[in-house]
């Protein structure tokens, strides 16, 4: 046979094993095409109505909590909302179907270049729904982009990055240094952490709530203002809805230069409340504060300077502190009742060490004596208590209150509610 001759076989053999491949293609396209009829006949999730199976949609995304910040929807294609477009072409439909599914997103950075792209298709799907994003990391402005564009959306922003991130004021960024279009009119909640230690964020922090008016709630853990050089006092901003704010650290510099008309409760570190900045913060803002809560302990007792600032408080807790500071703060209350006179919450968590129950014991009682009459609701738990209390008569004038009708909660890590032992 000629080299002609077999070359033109061999042509015809390829041409023919083409054909079989396209044959192969379609029939294998068919059945694709068919399974996925098939599973929208057989599939419950795609009979149902948009508004059910959209429902159901949501229940699978990861539930969310300041104390759980990470569990904000990430995306990965394993995980919802990404994993409902993986599935068949209903659920996709279903999903691109349900802004509520794509209304929060939790970035950690840093991330591909690619990612901008995918982001502006995340956040489109929103429609114009209130968003809730989490930020983790050094930020990059140029892939975040499309979270300035979407910023009129912004409701929640939670802002958190290691005590190890450089540049960590990059974010002035995000917030309008270098996009004065940016403008966060719907935000009401803000959280800003660091992990491992404590960092400044003076610069963003600043601009950011010039450009968010209508914020209410503010969450700050580990930020501190004291190491910012701040070359001119910046003019006063009042944000008048203001109605929480949590400062874990005891510098109050970078809120002196702010008004809270409406702010409502107030959590701070225990050492904060004795500071200057501090007290300087309550005559600047002249908050009508109703709740404060308090962290940890201080050797300081001079309570009242800033207890005479808080008028129309009725709730005070206090979470971890040593007894020493407890007797203080009882004494206080019972020799001063003209300050804070319409508290009617006092709530004492957890102190630590007690080595004597007596006086603390012989304190509380007194507080209770004068403010009986304002006083609904005390709460008193010992962490842990080297020579904890009998159960005599050590306890008879709270069981008589008890019974009067107040809410006295006294206990010990292995004694619930020694007020209701027999």
């Amino acid at each position: 046979m000629s080299t002609q001759a077999i070359e033109a076989q061999l042509a015809q053999v390829s041409h023919e094993i083409q054909r079989q491949k396209d044959v192969l293609k379609k029939l294998e396209s068919s059945r694709s095409l068919l399974q996925q009829q098939l599973n929208a006949v057989r599939d419950p999730i795609a009979r149902l109505p948009l508004e059910i199976s959209s429902d159901i949609f949501l229940q699978c995304l990861p539930l969310r909590s300041r104390d759980y910040p990470r569990e904000y929807p990430r995306p990965k294609p394993h995980l919802a909302p990404l994993l409902f477009l993986n599935v068949c072409h209903a659920w996709t439909d279903i999903a691109a179907s349900t802004p509520a599914l794509w209304v929060s997103i939790g970035i950690f950075f840093p991330r591909e270049r690619g990612f901008e792209q995918f982001l502006k298709t995340w956040l489109r799907r929103t429609g114009s729904r209130p968003l809730q994003i989490s930020l983790r990391g050094v930020f990059d402005s140029v892939i975040a982009r499309p979270i300035q564009h979407h910023s009129a959306q912004l409701e929640s922003l939670v802002i958190s990055f290691d005590k190890t991130d450089d540049l960590v004021d990059e974010y002035y960024d995000f917030l309008g240094g270098a996009q004065p279009q940016v403008e966060l009119p719907r935000l009401r909640t803000l959280e800003i952490r660091c992990v491992g230690g404590v960092k400044c964020f003076w610069l963003s922090f600043h601009r950011l709530l010039r450009l968010a008016p209508n914020i209410t709630e503010i969450f700050l853990q580990n930020i501190s203002f004291r190491d910012n050089i701040i070359q001119e006092e910046p003019e006063t901003l009042v944000l008048p809805r203001l109605r929480h704010l949590t400062h874990s650290e005891d510098d109050f510099d970078g809120m002196n230069w702010v008004s809270t008309p409406g702010l409502e409760t107030l959590c701070v570190s225990t050492e904060a409340l004795f500071t200057e900045s501090f007290i300087s913060f309550l005559h600047q803002a002249s908050p009508p504060l109703r709740t404060l809560e308090l962290c940890g302990s201080s050797d300081e007792d001079s309570f009242t300077e800033p207890m005479a600032l808080m008028p129309n408080l009725t709730c005070f807790e206090c979470l971890l502190p040593e007894p020493s500071f407890v007797e203080a703060l009882l004494n206080f209350l019972a020799r001063n009742p003209h300050l804070v006179p319409n508290l009617e919450t006092l709530q004492l968590d957890e102190i630590i060490g007690a080595t004597s129950y007596t006086d603390m014991l012989t304190a509380l009682a007194g507080v209770l004596s004068v403010r009986r009459s304002r006083l609904k609701t005390v709460c008193f738990t010992i962490y842990r208590w080297d020579d904890p209390p009998s159960l005599t008569d050590d306890l008879t004038f709270f069981r008589e209150l008890l019974e009067e009708g107040m809410n006295i909660h006294i206990s010990l890590e292995d004694r619930p509610n020694m007020l209701c032992s027999s």
